[in-house]
This record gives C-alpha cells, structure tokens and sequence, in this order.
C-alpha cells in the first residue's frame, strides 16, 4: 500500500491510499470508508482484492484520518457550509485519478455506513463513472428524522458556530445505536460487531470514534435526505449492477428494515439491484468472524463486474 495527496477544487489536501500490489489488473475498487474511522480500517480487505486482480483506491474523507487538520482538531468536522457536497465531489476527483491511472479498467464504488450514503448521492450525481457499486451498512431515514435532526443542527451551528462538537445529536444517533447491546459490555462499540478484537481496535485507534461537529450532522441528514429523494432516484443508472449488503442485527439499518425500505426504493425504479442480510451480523459486516463469507460474497460480486 502505497499513500499520496491529491488537491481538491478547494485546495484542500486529501490523504489517498492506493492499494496496488497487482500482476494483472482486471479492474478497480473505490472504496469510501464511513463515519468516524478511516481508509486504512480496510488493509486487509484491499489486499484480498489485489489477490484477485483488483487495484483499492480510498481518500480519508474530510474531518477524517490523514485528511483531517489535526493540529485544529479537525476530526469530525467537513467545512462550515456544503460539506457532503465537497465531499462527493472530493470522490469524483478521486475517480478522476483512477480513471487516468487505470484507463479502460471497470470501477466498481463500494461505500460503507457515512460512505454508503456517500456513494449513492455519488451514484446519483456521477453515476456513469462506475460500472458496479457495493451499498454496505446503508438505511432509508423517515423524513421527520431528518427534519427534526436538521432543525437540531440548525439551532446549534446559530448558537456555538459550525465547529461546535455535537454530543446531543451524537447522543441521539450513535449512542442509541447501543441500547439494544448493552448487555454485553460497556465499551459502546458493541453494536459494531461481535468481533471483540476488532471493536477493539477500534476503541485504541485515535482516529476512530470522533464526535461529529453540527455542521457534519446537518450535511449528512441533508445528503441522506438528497438520496430518498424520487426525483433524484430516478437519476441512477437502470443498468448498473448494484448490491445492498448489511448484518440482519445492524442498527443503523433499523435491523433490516431501513435496508428493505432501500431496496423496495430502488426496484420501484427499476434498478438493476440486488440485497443480502446476513443473520445475526451488526454494522461492520466486514470485520466480523465468519471465516470469509462475507468477504467472498464481496470477492464475487466484485470478479462478476469487472
């Protein structure tokens, strides 16, 4: 694995990760991480797909890993005003790069969690970019949560200013995210996965767990909001292959529900799109303990369309 800095319109530094240790390229993956963690989660989920032939790029997002401005305590906040947007156009950049490095090679985007909200306002606004998108970890927000969600934010950003840590909200939406789990320990990373090494991990790693700023809050609820929109539904590309992966015990995805609702939308308007619930998995399919299945069910989705 290699790392590099890519400029964004703005001028922003953005840390890129390029996982390349490949013989014969077949095609490549962009991978957007989600909330509160980082790129280099995914080392050894990149090196699986260089095995078979596939090139990983990811960028920490902004308010993210190495993109973040540490030194301004900066973790968890995007900009003042149009975050997700500069952030999806941060992606396109990203593509951008691919495409000049691996011309003619098909990209399948795969987003996880923050990153699969991401991806499909990315599938929506620069949909012909990629030939296959990996939706993991997502769900499908009732309108008057994010109303009220924005409302909150609103409130907040007027009265402390945009970079103000916000643990009401963050309270409200991870936090709870444990109730159901509480049983098992104390640590609030038991909703991630049942994989105690891995929550671990995370827990010791200084660049996960960061409490969002207002202003990040307000740009993801109206990002999601952008999604489950039908006009913008009707946007995304009838062809491309898509598949809703998630853990049948995931919160975030309302324990299935939220995950459905995402894809009972997208059959609605006739996207080429597919889902699998895995039982008993939480939120970091990925990181689990289940000797590879879940990775494999990735491996071949990724060598079906490439």
């Amino acid at each position: 694995m290699r790392e590099q800095k890519l400029v964004a319109n703005d001028k922003k530094e953005l840390h890129l990760y390029i996982w390349d240790d490949v013989k014969e390229v077949k095609g490549v993956m962009q991978l957007v991480h989600g909330s509160c963690e980082h790129s280099q989660r995914y080392d050894e989920v990149a090196k699986e797909l260089n095995k078979i032939g596939v090139v990983v790029v990811s960028n920490d997002h902004r308010g993210h890993g190495k993109t973040a401005d540490l030194e301004n305590n900066e973790l968890g906040y995007f900009a003042d005003s149009n975050g997700w947007e500069l952030i999806i156009d941060d992606l396109k950049l990203v593509n951008d790069f691919i495409k000049q490095n691996w011309p003619n090679k098909k990209v399948i985007l795969f987003g996880h969690s923050m990153g699969s909200f991401m991806a499909r306002t990315y599938l929506i606004k620069y949909g012909p970019t990629v030939d296959g998108a990996v939706i993991s970890g997502t769900a499908w927000q009732p309108q008057i949560v994010l109303n009220v969600g924005k409302s909150v934010a609103k409130k907040h950003i007027k009265k402390h200013g945009p970079k103000y840590i916000d643990k009401f909200i963050y309270n409200l939406s991870y936090t709870a995210y444990g109730k159901k789990f509480k049983k098992e320990g104390k640590t609030g990373t038991e909703w991630l996965s049942q994989n105690k090494e891995s929550n671990q991990k995370f827990i010791n790693d200084p660049l996960c767990g960061q409490i969002f700023t207002s202003s990040a809050f307000l740009d993801m609820f109206m990002g999601i909001e952008f999604n489950q929109k039908k006009k913008n539904l009707k946007k995304m590309d009838k062809q491309m292959p898509i598949i809703l992966v998630s853990g049948k015990n995931d919160p975030v995805g309302s324990f299935g529900k939220g995950v459905k609702k995402t894809y009972k939308a997208f059959k609605k308007h006739k996207l080429n799109v597919e889902m699998k619930l895995y039982p008993e998995l939480r939120h970091e399919i990925l990181f689990e303990n289940t000797e590879g299945l879940v990775l494999n069910d990735l491996l071949t989705f990724v060598q079906n369309n490439i």
